[in-house]
């Protein structure tokens, strides 16, 4: 028996025109990760937590925001800052005053040179961009996105970027995926999202019409996912069309 396409099901199912990724997770990964830098700017405002503590609390107050963030849906980007103040402040809760430090973490993860993107990006793209098919970003991130995305070739020519905080609402929420679809102008059901988590990426693009790839770029075992962009890639292109001149 032929295993089933991830993009599964196809047949009910136009040709893709536009593939939207994730952002954080999906291209980009912050360099040093999370718990380094949190904890090289913590030490500076007094912080004694070591770097492995940092890190075990840093998973354990994002896994608690991100669980609650399908039940609040709407957000902006005062909400954002808010989150992220709050969740250093529990991250890091032997400082004095977490003010300064959440605001040098704060500009800490809106540099470009924070990041990395991933090798197979470059590489996906360009052969998405060859095959006809437009792009976009669809992220969970603030308004720092943009500034991200400028500096990191390769992301810079991403026009179409989609960010909760500026529409208004969060993934999975439908609020967020009407907003991709207006702005990419064409029906969700041409419309791949290729994402990191099966909630807000996978779960929440099929639930609102669109197609959907799960990334796994650290197990790859879940038979549902893909374990790189080049293989999300090749089963985008297996099922595009391309637009004859004029059409």
């Amino acid at each position: 028996m032929t295993k089933a396409s991830p993009l599964m099901p196809l047949a009910t199912f136009p040709a893709p025109r536009w593939v939207a990724f994730d952002a954080v997770g999906t291209l980009i990964h912050p360099e040093p990760g999370v718990a380094e830098a949190y904890h090289a700017v913590a030490s500076r405002h007094g912080s004694r937590l070591s770097a492995e503590e940092i890190s075990q609390r840093f998973r354990k107050v994002y896994h608690e925001f991100e669980e609650q963030a399908p039940e609040r849906g709407e957000t902006d980007e005062e909400r954002e800052m808010a989150k992220w103040r709050e969740i250093v402040a529990r991250v890091l809760p032997d400082l004095s005053d977490t003010e300064n430090c959440f605001a040098e973490l704060f500009e800490w993860f809106a540099r470009p040179a924070a990041w990395r993107v991933y090798p197979d990006v470059g590489e996906a793209l360009s052969r998405l961009s060859s095959a006809g098919l437009q792009v976009a970003l669809a992220s969970n991130f603030d308004r720092r996105l943009h500034r991200v995305c400028e500096g990191l070739p390769g992301l810079d020519t991403i026009r179409v970027r989609v960010v909760s905080s500026e529409v208004g609402w969060r993934k999975p929420s439908s609020g967020f995926y009407s907003a991709l679809v207006s702005q990419t102008g064409v029906a969700a059901s041409q419309i791949v999202m290729i994402g990191d988590s099966w909630l807000n990426d996978i779960a929440g693009a099929r639930q609102n019409g669109l197609q959907a790839l799960w990334l796994d770029r650290h197990a790859g075992k879940n038979p549902a996912s893909l374990p790189s962009l080049g293989v999300a890639v090749d089963e985008v292109l297996r099922c595009h069309i391309p637009q004859k001149a004029g059409v």
